[in-house]
């Protein structure tokens, strides 16, 4: 061997033993993962302790040492790997190591292309993009926030069908729940979610039908086939129609269709149309929307939790009584709806968000977003602000109360199926002597369960739990200790403090006081900026059964009134004011919450329909009498005045055509309103501060006035620029320019 070859032999051999150190010492850089008898896993090192339950050695101790700095080590503390991210998905994972630089170039072409193929309204190639660019950066939540709104929001409403905008609904949640999966440190993913179920199943266009798809998605697909409620013939079994009746009937009620009080839609000529008039109508709608996104893979089996819809929050122990993907159709009651898988995913969210601080009392304290907290356990959402994302599940669970009260879902009296129906549109009847009539036992469903009263009851347990969890509501004397500590008397105004610096927090005087004056900003800010009091104080008096019985006999009453049966109508609404003036006088804060009106915007409502009903129909014979003998009085008292010596005409019999509504309304308002004049002391407790003062306040009814559009709006003046009144308007120059001749 020449000494190029053997210089050459000893450059090679050099290298091989570079090599070989230089993974020998990757070994202790990187690390490599063991696993425990026990499963669990551990970052093992050479020399460290395989047996993690020996006592170390000096040597075990350095290679412990060294364990903790290696890169696998840090990446699991930081939770940086795929896995500890959410759920990996191995052939998105292969695509983006294949495309190394390139990518964000591609995902850019991906969004361009995206954007375009909606514009042409190709959904499905849309889809599929979108797909693309979330498997291409699964880890930035913006595109799976972003495009899943896009399909539930804008792509869902570009469909005719309402079958089709459902499916698009489910298709951006669905979107949204893959991402939270594969991000399960998002707070922002899972409020998102929250919110799209808690808008599109609750104040969009033709909620009514979604509400309705959504029940479709809960139920088995064995006990909503349309096949099984027929005879041989083709006609509907009647007994086994009666079944699903009573195993469905919020589904089987919203199909049949009912005037709602809330339809503010249906005033403007725009309402929901959703009316099956016969069990044939039900059955077929059925038919229609038999492959609706659902639970089940066929009968019983439900599907796997990534392809079931509606999409839910695995189970976690924060939320025992939330749904989730292995609840199952008893689990999930015909109660539930999207305000309560909403509820479940708000409960989710606020998982990953710090709690709130507390004293050294261990009480809650008025506070903002937490600074000092775990980082690798919670996260700060991004919006909205804290104390605003933290109330979302009582927020849900009020909807949800709100739900049942407008759906007429009050006790356990149930729903006669065919109450107010003649016997030829009637759903069940019986043939008697030859014709069809309805039976003597009406058919009732969803009887026993007090439904209305059971969600208000947890609505108030919520927000209870809420304002203790956050100090929403304080105590007279916590109130007193932070005004005392603050420097300030018991009605003395205060203003958010100046920032502190670390030199005056070593005097335990300053801090205090600062503390003091923070917390007693902080809660006037956050119980006005969540209207906390009016919620708590609501659900406190609609947990009442005196006041479902009065919403009940109210509910009722509008129903006769559209139904034309003013004399039932007027008898209820007697009974419902009655009940309700009771609640109203017990419960002052109910009937006056802070910061809101609604409950007298109710009464007032309530009022307006009762009056011009009896304006219109005058179902008791006293309004129109009352308001003919009103109009004779004025006639005569008229004409004492303009004819000489007291002389006077004869009082008109009638009152003429033009002024006949007027009149009428006039009267009704002026001797039969049933909540005109002030609350006296026989009304309420004593001490109460609402004595005096009227039961319905002029500014409330003049702002219901202004929402109908019974009294036009006034605009503010507008102020000129120093703040003073309004300056005249300058005079309109003539052609000359100059100011027009007198």
């Amino acid at each position: 061997m020449n000494p190029l070859q053997r210089a050459a032999v000893r450059r090679k051999m050099f290298y091989i033993a570079a090599i070989l150190a230089l993974f020998t010492i990757s070994i202790f850089y990187r690390g490599l993962e063991a696993k425990t008898p026990e499963g669990g896993s551990y970052v093992w090192m050479p020399f460290g302790r395989d047996d993690r339950t020996a006592a170390p050695s000096v040597v075990n101790r350095a290679g412990d040492t060294v364990s903790r700095q290696t890169i696998l080590s840090q990446a699991k503390r930081l939770e940086l790997r795929e896995l500890d991210e959410g759920e990996p998905e191995i052939a998105g994972e292969a695509v983006r190591l294949g495309l190394v630089g390139s990518r964000g170039m591609a995902v850019t072409f991906l969004w361009y292309s995206a954007i375009q193929k909606q514009k042409r309204n190709d959904f499905h190639e849309f889809e599929r993009l979108v797909k693309a660019v979330t498997t291409l950066q699964p880890h930035f939540i913006t595109p799976w926030i972003f495009q899943s709104w896009n399909i539930a929001y804008n792509v869902s409403v570009e469909m005719q069908s309402l079958g089709d905008m459902y499916f698009y609904i489910a298709r951006g949640i669905d979107l949204l729940a893959e991402g939270e999966r594969r991000n399960r440190r998002s707070p922002d993913m899972r409020y998102e979610i929250a919110t799209y179920y808690q808008t599109k199943f609750g104040v969009t266009d033709q909620v009514q039908t979604l509400r309705c798809l959504f029940q479709l998605s809960c139920i088995p697909p064995d006990e909503r086939n349309p096949d099984a409620l027929l005879n041989p013939d083709g006609s509907v079994n009647r007994e086994v129609f009666k079944k699903f009746c009573q195993d469905h009937p919020m589904l089987v009620r919203r199909l049949r269709g009912e005037e709602r009080r809330d339809d503010t839609r249906e005033k403007r000529g725009s309402g929901e149309q959703l009316r099956t008039r016969r069990p044939e109508d039900v059955v077929a709608f059925l038919r229609d929307n038999q492959t609706v996104p659902g639970r089940y893979k066929n009968a019983t089996e439900l599907k796997p939790a990534e392809q079931q819809f509606p999409a839910l929050p695995r189970q976690f122990p924060e939320g025992p009584e939330e749904g989730h993907p292995r609840s199952s159709a008893l689990d999930l009651t015909e109660a539930f709806s999207g305000y309560l898988a909403a509820r479940a995913w708000f409960t989710y969210a606020n998982v990953l968000v710090p709690p709130n601080p507390k004293d050294k009392l261990d009480r809650a304290i008025p506070a903002a977003a937490p600074t000092d907290y775990d980082p690798f356990q919670y996260r700060i959402p991004r919006r909205p602000v804290v104390i605003l994302f933290r109330q979302g599940t009582p927020r849900a669970q009020h909807y949800q109360a709100e739900m049942m009260q407008k759906d007429g879902w009050f006790d356990g009296e149930g729903w006669e199926v065919d109450a107010g129906i003649d016997e030829s549109n009637a759903w069940f009847t019986e043939l008697v002597n030859g014709v069809n009539r309805k039976p003597a036992t009406p058919v009732v469903v969803g009887a026993g369960t007090p439904w209305s009263l059971r969600e208000w009851q947890k609505s108030y347990s919520k927000w209870f739990a809420h304002g203790e969890a956050y100090a929403l509501f304080l105590p007279p004397n916590r109130m007193s200790e932070y005004r005392r500590d603050a420097g300030l008397g018991s009605s003395e105004a205060f203003a958010p403090p100046p920032p502190i610096t670390a030199e005056q927090r070593k005097n335990p005087d300053v801090e205090r006081r600062y503390e003091a004056l923070s917390a007693l900003w902080l809660y006037s800010t956050n119980r006005g900026l969540t209207n906390f009091p009016f919620y708590l104080a609501m659900s406190e008096g609609e947990q009442q059964k005196t006041t479902v019985d009065a919403r009940k006999t109210l509910w009722r009453a509008d129903q006769a009134r559209r139904a034309g049966n003013h004399v039932q109508a007027a008898k209820l609404y007697e009974d419902g004011f009655k009940l309700w003036r009771e609640v109203l006088a017990r419960n002052p804060n109910f009937h006056r919450t802070e910061r809101l009106s609604k409950i007298e915007e109710d009464t007032f409502e309530y009022e307006l329909d009762y009056l011009r009903m009896l304006a219109s129909a005058d179902p008791k014979n006293q309004v129109w009498a009352k308001a003919r003998e009103e109009f004779a009085k004025d006639f005569r008292s008229a004409s004492a005045a303009v004819l000489p010596f007291g002389m006077s005409g004869p009082a008109p019999t009638a009152i003429p055509q033009n002024l006949r509504d007027a009149r009428y309304a006039e009267t009704a308002e002026k001797f039969f309103a049933p909540f005109a004049g002030n609350i006296k002391a026989e009304d309420v407790s004593p001490g109460d501060p609402r004595i005096g003062t009227p039961w319905i306040t002029n500014d409330v009814k003049t702002t219901i006035l202004q929402q109908q559009g019974v009294l036009k709006m006034t605009p503010p003046p507008v102020p000129n620029q120093a703040g003073g009144p309004p300056m005249p308007l300058p005079p309109v120059p003539n052609q000359a320019g100059g100011s027009p001749g007198g």
